[in-house]
């Protein structure tokens, strides 16, 4: 696991020295975006070469899909709770407008990020029927999705590094900024606590772990993978995809029930790319800024917390 730290943090001191060159986020959004469906697959190769697992895959949907639904009440409870509305204290005003082109997409881009999302699932799906055809055969003495998942690491270390929209929205918009994904981690935590404890199947710490993925489903998964087993990665997986899927469907609803926050906090991780469009049009311009910043933290957070859940 501290090889996946070591990855990441290579990758944002490379992308510091490399900052200033716009070209480099473009080039690395699609290739980053093809490893992970690679590191999907690989992940369900594996679970589809262990026969009893694959065989658990529809229940451990059902577990993935009711820790995403508490993942996603948690987080939007407590940014209800802890996060202000816009135009105070920096939430709003000039400076809150999008700072991205999906923040300032029309309105259905929103729906055009489901497909993608779908095609991603996919790609795990594909891995399983591909592992059982050859789980007679024996098994590579190394683990292909390791040296996938560190390279993965190294490129999402360079994106952040390189990207310095963080320390500029914390000049513009405060401390305060950091209320939001605080909010996401303590609901999150909470609803999937919650969750284990009315359901004894489900054990409080990987229960825990699944939710700290923060819906950033193909790293959590393979930390989880190598921490806790095969069974427990595909409920990470199963259900953060869920999470995103649910935040790109339900957004408005959520604005409506639970205000501006909401689509933010339930989107999480994917609050800085997938779920942004879908945040700002539901919430509107002024939660741009607070939805970016607090996608950019949980991402960074993610593998600290799904190692310290599991490991303490």
């Amino acid at each position: 696991m501290l090889l996946v730290l070591l990855a990441m943090i290579s990758g944002m001191a490379t992308g510091f020295i490399l900052r200033g060159r716009p070209r480099l986020l473009i080039v690395l959004e699609p290739v980053t975006t093809w490893i992970v469906r690679l590191l999907l697959f690989l992940l369900g190769f594996g679970i589809g070469s262990d026969r009893a697992l694959l065989t658990q895959v529809p229940v451990l949907g059902v577990k993935g899909f009711i820790l995403a639904v508490s993942a996603v009440i948690g987080s939007v409870l407590a940014a209800r709770l802890m996060v202000g509305q816009p135009g105070k204290a920096g939430f709003g005003g000039k400076d809150a407008v999008p700072v991205t082109a999906a923040a300032a997409a029309p309105g259905n881009e929103r729906w055009k990020a489901i497909p993608g999302s779908l095609f991603t699932a996919t790609a795990f799906m594909l891995g399983l029927p591909a592992g059982a055809l050859i789980s007679g055969l024996p098994k590579l003495s190394y683990d292909p999705a390791n040296a996938v998942l560190y390279l993965l690491m190294f490129l999402v270390g360079i994106g952040v590094g390189a990207d310095p929209t963080a320390v500029t929205m914390i000049k513009k918009h405060g401390i305060r900024l950091v209320l939001l994904p605080l909010a996401v981690v303590i609901g999150t935590l909470a609803g999937t606590l919650v969750t284990a404890l009315l359901w004894p199947s489900l054990p409080i710490r990987e229960s825990m772990a699944v939710g700290a993925g923060f819906g950033y489903y193909s790293l959590s998964s393979l930390v989880i993978r190598e921490l806790s087993g095969g069974e427990w990665a595909a409920v990470a997986l199963l259900s953060n995809i869920s999470r995103e899927i649910l935040t790109l469907l339900i957004a408005p609803l959520l604005v409506r029930v639970a205000g501006p926050a909401a689509p933010a906090a339930a989107g999480g991780a994917t609050s800085m790319d997938t779920t942004l469009a879908a945040a700002v049009q539901s919430a509107g311009r002024a939660w741009a800024v607070p939805a970016l910043f607090s996608g950019i933290v949980l991402t960074v957070l993610t593998p600290f917390a799904v190692t310290l859940i599991l490991t303490i």
